[in-house]
């Protein structure tokens, strides 16, 4: 019966594993195995070891500086008709062999069999974890660097991959290293490492970073991507770079709520706003940002707060209040100073209001009366000339609208004198004979 299958069909084809599947054990980490069949199977009956399809796609990559982005199948192509093509048989053997090395602890040799492994079988399940063991032989021969670069290698081509965590704790783990070299042994970044082979040949703290922002892009909601965060905004901080670490914090708390760093993020994401901050005549969003934080502290962190803390927040209150008044009565100054009454009547009275236990409440209580009886705005020299000078028609036609009642009601036609196009006297009775009201704004 064709729906049962033919257990004399080829190993591996979809015929074979309806005859075999109800027969084959499975086997935890290893797969499905048929009694008499050598090797593992997958759910679909294909050989575990054999080519499979990859979790991205193949994508066009513009030929790079070839221009042809058939390029690199041609090249693959004619490496198969020289021998010289994938080959199951020899990288299943050069891994066994790698393996071997591997747990003798020759971690270079191994690396290299890794390689070889994985370049002789590629888009298969040998490439994967060959792939993997290659990264860690480089990890345990403290090549760092490279390892990094094996490991972001398999990511890139594998981002589902099983050993995705291992990958992540070993990416943190360099991270750390290099930042905490570079915290004892700070040097530039144009300053080359010939010497030590457990670090990057240029800039140490910034393959670091590197490493810290690949765990959260590759691992957003795994258990070391807080961490991660968190380990890059400190670093940043301690740098004085308080505007990335601003970021960093400010990431944290938005995308990490339940992360045990929320409190720490807080704290230091409003130190960082309060360097930030550089005087009354720049920018004052980081002392309205710096609010906010201060009054998310006192209330979501109110029961880790001891009474010095406590203290603390509230001198910082204080000194936000006093910079943001300081900051509105110097714009006050600055309107009063070019005349502009009607701008600076506004600052003065926003000092007096929100901010009226301050001494610059008084002050701006005292030149709000002294500055009560002037103009909105200072009157320009040559303003009687231009009176003088006709008007354009066209502004007189848009500075005349008809009276509506707001409730659609008529109301008695209603004309004030207004000056028409041809310069006459324009009066009740005259124009069209439209008794629409109009009023001259």
């Amino acid at each position: 019966m064709p729906w049962s299958g033919d257990p004399n069909a080829p190993v591996g084809t979809a015929d074979w594993w309806k005859a075999q599947k109800k027969k084959a054990v499975f086997e935890p980490g290893k797969g499905h195995q048929v009694a008499g069949v050598e090797g593992y199977f997958d759910d679909q009956g294909r050989p575990i070891n054999a080519k499979v399809q990859k979790v991205v796609a193949k994508t066009d990559g513009g030929g790079g500086l070839l221009g042809d982005s058939g390029f690199k199948e041609r090249v693959a192509g004619i490496k198969e008709q020289v021998g010289l093509g994938p080959d199951q048989e020899q990288a299943q053997k050069d891994y066994d062999e790698a393996e071997t090395l591997f747990r003798r602890e020759e971690y270079a040799d191994a690396a290299k069999l890794y390689k070889k492994a994985y370049k002789g079988w590629p888009d298969s399940q040998i490439e994967q974890d060959a792939m993997y063991k290659e990264a860690e032989s480089l990890f345990y021969a403290t090549k760092y660097s490279k390892a990094t670069n094996a490991y972001e290698a398999l990511i890139r081509k594998y981002p589902n991959s099983p050993h995705l965590d291992n990958v992540i704790t070993r990416q943190f783990a360099i991270a750390r290293y290099w930042e905490q070299y570079h915290n004892y042994n700070p040097n530039w970044i144009t300053t080359p490492n010939f010497i030590d082979r457990t670090r990057p040949l240029f800039d140490t703290v910034g393959r670091a970073m590197k490493n810290y922002e690949n765990i959260r892009l590759n691992d957003p909601t795994g258990p070391l991507a807080d961490d991660a965060i968190m380990a890059m905004a400190n670093s940043y901080f301690l740098r004085g770079r308080y505007g990335d670490a601003d970021l960093q914090y400010e990431l944290l708390r938005k995308e990490y709520p339940r992360s045990d760093h929320q409190y720490d993020a807080h704290i230091l994401g409003l130190q960082c706003k309060l360097r930030k901050y550089q005087g009354p005549s720049y920018d004052g969003t980081p002392l309205e940002e710096s609010q906010v934080l201060v009054k998310q502290l006192k209330v979501q962190f109110s029961g880790q707060l001891d009474g010095e803390q406590r203290e603390r927040l509230a001198e910082v209150d204080a000194m936000l209040k006093k910079e943001i008044a300081t900051r509105d009565f110097q714009m006050a100054q600055h309107f009063d100073g070019i005349k502009e009454y009607g701008s600076a009547r506004v600052y003065y009275a926003r000092v007096m209001k929100e901010y009226p236990q301050t001494p610059l409440a008084d002050q701006s209580k005292i030149r709000l009366a002294e500055i009560g009886g002037e103009p909105d705005r200072p009157t320009s020299m040559i303003e009687p000339v231009l009176n003088m000078l006709p008007e354009n028609s066209e502004r007189t036609k848009m500075a005349t609208v008809p009276l509506v009642d707001p409730n659609g009601a008529p109301t008695a036609p209603v004309r004030t004198e207004i000056m028409t196009a041809s310069g006459q006297n324009s009066t009740e009775g005259q124009g069209g004979g439209s008794n629409d009201p109009t009023i001259r704004r």
